[in-house]
Parts: C-alpha cells; sequence; structure tokens
C-alpha cells in the first residue's frame, strides 16, 4: 500500500490514549475502522507485533507493525487489526485537525478517483477482454455507449471474486464505471467498506464544484441506499436480524436523502458530512458484522447481486 499519511499542522489531542491487548481488544478495531471526518488517528505499538489490514482503491493490504512502529491514520482510511500477538500491546491516539474545516472535502476522500486512466470500450467483447487483462492492483474508469449487463453478470460468475466493480453513472445507452481489481476474493464487508470510499470520493469532487461529480454522487449514493434497502436489509431481517438497528439505518437514509440537495449550504453541509461519517461507521463496525454472521454462506451471492445493482441516477451517455 502507498507510504503513511501525514498529518496536517495544528493536531489536537482528543481525550487520553487507548492502550489494547489482544484480551481486551474490541470487536470495533477487528472489523473495517477509519476516522471520521476532520479526525486523525495514531497507531503505536509499543510490544509484540499487530498484523493490521488497509482497504485500498484495489482490495485489502496486510501491514505488520512491530515493537516501535507507529503509523498516522488519516480520515476516511479504512483499516482493522487482523491479529495480535499474545504479548503484543499497542496504544490508540486521536486527533482533531483544527487546520482543515469538519465541512471540507477530505484529501484522502478524492484520492480514489485521482490520475485514474479513462478507457473508453466500443462493445461487450472488448468489455470482457479489458476487465480480463486488468492485474491485481490496476483500477480504471471504464466508460461506453453499450449494455454491459450480460458481459458483467458472466464475468463475476467466473471469476468475480477478485473485482470491484462500481457504477458512477449509467443510461441505456452508456456508463462510467470504476473497476479494479484485488489480489484477495471481494467478500461482502469488502464491498460494501469500498463502496462507502466511492460514495465519499465523488462527494469530494462534488463539493469542489465539479458537475461530473455531482452526478456521480446522486446515482452512487441513491444505489449504495438502494442495495442496503432492496438487497441486504431484507435478506438479513429474514435471517432473523436486529428489526431495531435497520429501521435506525433507513431512518438515517431518509436524512441523506433529505440533506444531499443542500450541500450548497455551509450548515446542511456540516451536518450531511458528520451524518455520512456516524453512518458509515456505525455501519462498518458493527451492522455488516453482524449481517454477515446471519447471512454466512449468502453473503458471496450477495456480494454479486451488490455488484450488478445500477446506478440511481439517469446520467447522459459519457462522450
Amino acid at each position: 500500500m502507498e507510504s503513511a499519511p501525514t498529518p496536517p499542522d495544528r493536531m489536537r489531542p482528543l481525550g487520553r490514549s487507548r492502550t489494547y491487548t489482544r484480551a481486551d481488544l474490541p470487536e470495533r478495531l477487528t472489523h473495517w475502522h477509519a476516522p471520521r471526518a476532520n479526525r486523525w488517528e495514531r497507531l503505536c505499538v509499543t510490544a509484540g507485533q499487530v498484523n493490521t489490514h488497509w482497504l485500498g482503491a484495489s482490495g485489502a493490504t496486510p501491514v505488520q507493525l512491530r515493537t516501535g512502529d507507529d503509523r498516522w491514520i488519516a480520515p476516511g482510511s479504512r483499516w482493522c487489526v487482523a491479529h495480535m500477538d499474545a504479548d503484543a500491546r499497542f496504544e490508540l491516539q486521536v486527533y482533531a485537525a483544527d487546520s482543515v474545516p469538519v465541512s471540507a472535502p477530505q484529501p484522502l476522500r478524492a484520492a480514489l478517483f485521482d490520475d485514474l486512466e479513462r478507457v473508453h470500450l466500443d462493445d461487450a467483447p472488448t468489455f470482457t477482454r479489458q476487465v480480463a487483462n486488468l492485474a491485481a492492483g490496476d483500477t480504471q474508469l471504464l466508460q461506453g455507449c453499450f449494455d454491459y449487463g450480460e458481459a458483467l453478470s458472466a464475468i463475476l460468475a467466473k471469476e468475480g471474486q477478485g473485482l470491484f466493480w462500481h457504477p458512477l453513472c449509467a443510461d441505456p445507452g452508456g456508463f462510467t464505471a470504476f473497476i479494479a481489481r484485488s489480489a484477495q476474493p471481494v467478500g461482502l464487508l469488502d464491498y460494501l467498506g469500498r463502496d462507502h470510499a466511492v460514495i465519499e470520493a465523488a462527494l469530494s469532487g462534488a463539493l469542489r464544484g465539479d458537475a461530473e461529480y455531482v452526478d456521480w454522487l446522486h446515482a452512487v449514493l441513491g444505489r449504495h441506499l438502494a442495495i442496503e434497502e432492496q438487497l441486504l436489509f431484507p435478506a438479513y431481517l429474514k435471517a432473523g436480524g436486529r428489526a431495531g438497528w435497520i429501521q435506525g439505518l433507513i431512518n438515517e437514509h431518509a436524512l441523506l436523502r433529505q440533506h444531499l440537495g443542500t450541500l450548497a449550504n455551509p450548515e446542511f453541509r456540516r451536518r450531511f458530512l458528520l451524518l455520512l461519517d456516524a453512518h458509515d461507521e456505525k455501519e462498518e463496525q458493527i451492522v455488516y458484522p453482524d449481517i454477515l454472521s446471519k447471512l454466512d454462506a449468502d453473503a458471496t451471492d450477495l456480494a454479486r447481486s451488490a455488484m450488478l445493482y445500477p446506478p440511481a441516477a439517469k446520467i447522459s451517455c459519457p462522450s
């Protein structure tokens, strides 16, 4: 993965640092965890070895941290503890970046789409060849004016466990999509967490005033909420999941949709950003793991169905 980020100036510690051992490691840190907007974390290993995973554009990357190692974690950077030695111990410090307004775009959010190669495709066979030639770690923006659905379905059925596919816009004649190949299989939690990052990247560009990113934001956020409401939540509830949790998330979905059209207003923009950060954190650390425990074998089919789900908005064919 890329080198650890450098924190901004004027960092203010929030509360006292926490020390964790394997015996008292909270479950939330074993699932995808990301500092919220305007928050930075610093992980300092004081004994033993801590194996961590970091969710990048092309999937999860393992990083071993040993005694004396430390790492700054930027807002939106998703990581988790995969394993700790019996004698391992680490501190987790939390900081606020006073020099960066909470309502400003976080640099890491935009990084997912930065400098991506745009590849224009002519037809479904070319699409299939392009995906087949994608190497582990590669990311691209694919664009075309044809129906990719059957070709994508065939690819996912054949070897889709290593692919991330996130359509950013589509109409009956065209599409733009973010695609990445992972060296590891892409599970349901990996895909949903990466979909959160896709939303954040589109949001960052939209807050900069980029009209294309505004279209993408409406499409990817609407799609993500629909995936949860139409696919994920019903399957979870059918398997005996917590109805109260789901109702709370659906209520937050309604607020996200409500505030999406008011981002030009600084106060509503701040509310939207804080709600989105808290909502994603709750899902990734608490709700998604419980969903996975209930669905078990069905999770693979759900991940494939989620990738095939179309964008929520109808955008003009990319030029």
